[in-house]
This record gives structure tokens, C-alpha cells and sequence, in this order.
């Protein structure tokens, strides 16, 4: 019977039932190796043992694997989650479908909507860098994205 075997577990089985012998070998602490004959129901023995030591060490190792999934590694697990190809695809032609919708807008509203979402630039820093009234800025902001929504089919 051949078993992965356990790094705490240093011993190991050998049946040879044809000839009724069975024995174990193992090292001691001196790294000595000794096998050892021993009858059928001890050998028996140590296999059960053998058997479900391994299966305490599963759930063992499976409790830690569950026991280590926190709120923290399930946040991580879904902001790094990896990204298909279906999924740059679909990215890639609505931002060119945005990017088309923006090139319809009037030059104005264009400008403003690439100065606030693609810049970053706050109403107050447009209003100031037009020479307008921040009220100028939101309307226009306002009418653009109303535009890009019917530009797009989106209901609002």
C-alpha cells in the first residue's frame, strides 16, 4: 500500500501478504533505520492509525485554509480579481462608444466634461481657467451628460 507520506509521520508499512510477513521501518533519533517485523493485527493497527491521521491532518489543514479567509483576504480576493478578455472587450468598446458619444457633444460641453472627468479639475478650477460663473459650469455639465445619455440610449 503506497501513502504520500507525512513529514511528522517517519515511519513506514510494508505488507507482503503472500508471504505473511509485515513490517515497519523507521529511523531513530540518531538517523539510525531499523525495520521491524511485526504480526498482522499490529501492522493493522498502525494502518488504521496511518489512515486517519491523515484524514485529522486534512481537516486540519482545510479548518486553517477556512480559518485564514477573513473579511480582509475576501476584500483583497475581489479588488485583485483577475480580469477576462470578455471582460477588457466589453470595457474597451463602451469606452469607445463613450468616447464617440463625447465627439457629438458641442465643443464647449466637450471640453468642460474632459476638464471635469478626465482631468479631474473641480467646476471651481474650469469656471476660473473659462473666465465663467461656477453656475455656467454645472449647467453645462448638466446639458452634456443629459446629452451623452440619449447619445448612448441610457435613461436617466
Amino acid at each position: 500500500m503506497k501513502r504520500k507520506r507525512d513529514k511528522y509521520n517517519q515511519y513506514k508499512i510494508l505488507s507482503c501478504e503472500n508471504k505473511g510477513k509485515y513490517i515497519i521501518i523507521f529511523k531513530d533519533i540518531q538517523n539510525i533505520r531499523f525495520s521491524i517485523e511485526v504480526t498482522e493485527e499490529i501492522y493493522y493497527a498502525f494502518d488504521k492509525f496511518e489512515l486517519e491521521d491523515k484524514s485529522q491532518m486534512n481537516k486540519y489543514d482545510r479548518h486553517i485554509e477556512h480559518s485564514q479567509i477573513t473579511e480582509t483576504t475576501l476584500n483583497k480576493r475581489a479588488i485583485n480579481k483577475e480580469i477576462t478578455v470578455e471582460e477588457i472587450v466589453i470595457s474597451n468598446l463602451e469606452k469607445e462608444k463613450i468616447h464617440k458619444a463625447i465627439l457629438k457633444l458641442p465643443e464647449i460641453q466637450r471640453r468642460r466634461i474632459k476638464m471635469y472627468f478626465f482631468e479631474e479639475l473641480t467646476q471651481k478650477e474650469i469656471a476660473n481657467k473659462e473666465g465663467t460663473s461656477i453656475r455656467a459650469i454645472q449647467y453645462s455639465l448638466k446639458i452634456a451628460l443629459k446629452n451623452l445619455r440619449k447619445f448612448l440610449n441610457y435613461t436617466s
